[in-house]
């Protein structure tokens, strides 16, 4: 994944966000949903939600923020 953060020693945050429905005035299923994770020498280990009522099955925005609070460009990742 390519992102504007220089390496995984400045990366402060690593969030999913799920997408809200166009459709909707309030939206139940967006959430933001901060992950763990710790630096390796080749980049991250990011654990995932193990709870589906967490992070329910769908598209979800997968962020990168560094300590300058500069978020990556995010890919869209798919939770099932």
């Amino acid at each position: 994944m390519a992102c504007s953060i220089t390496g995984p020693a400045s990366i402060a945050k690593v969030a999913l966000i799920r997408t809200g429905a166009v459709t909707r005035f309030f939206d139940q299923n967006e959430r933001y949903l901060p992950l763990t994770f710790t630096q390796t020498s080749g980049g991250l280990n990011v654990t995932a939600p193990v709870d589906a009522n967490l992070a329910p099955p769908g598209a979800y925005m997968l962020f990168i923020v560094n300590s300058n609070g500069v978020p990556s460009v995010a890919p869209f990742v798919l939770v099932q």
